[in-house]
């Protein structure tokens, strides 16, 4: 007859097995900062807070991450598939829209010449999800930027943040 395992035993495992998630998290987020504002470049559209200010390539025309109502897994396929009928929203998957690859239930054929840009770079399925991560949790629903947004993106002491202290919210 089998040993019965004292409760202790899975409180321990339960334990072991969450700590690791809610580090990878912030990991992700952290990842997913990195990957915003440097390999994917999304701040030269969707601005440095996300609030589709991006100067000078799109000032105000990009989307507003900060107030979207997509959720976790359209967002994933936003920046995976980009965005069809002439936007200028790039796919950043270079495998999306190839066969078997359909973005928002669609083939490629399907959109024709409307088909997203290719990747100004190209993510992995990991590197999206992470920048989603991020989007999650500092952009989007935080409403205007703050100074405080500012200091935590560019780091303080930051010109911008200076400039943004000296007349805009704090």
């Amino acid at each position: 007859m089998a040993k019965a395992t004292p409760s202790w035993a899975f409180a321990a495992i339960t334990v072991a097995l969450t700590l690791p998630a809610a580090a990878q998290t912030v990991g992700d987020i952290a990842l997913g900062k990195r990957l915003y504002q440097a390999k994917a470049e999304c701040g030269h559209c969707h601005g440095w807070s996300g609030d589709g200010a991006g100067d000078p390539l799109s000032p105000g025309k990009a989307a507003n991450l900060r107030e979207t109502k997509l959720d976790h897994d359209q967002l994933v396929e936003v920046i995976r598939c980009g965005v069809p009928g002439g936007t200028a929203m790039p796919r950043f998957d270079r495998f999306a829209w190839t066969e078997g690859e359909n973005c928002f239930g669609m083939t490629a054929a399907d959109v024709g010449d409307k088909k997203p840009t290719g990747p100004t770079a190209e993510l992995s399925r990991r590197e999206i999800e992470a920048i989603v991560a991020y989007l999650e949790a500092k952009v989007i629903g935080k409403g205007p930027p703050t100074v405080a947004d500012c200091e935590e993106f560019f780091g303080a002491g930051s010109p911008l943040c200076k400039q943004m202290a000296g007349g805009r919210r704090q």
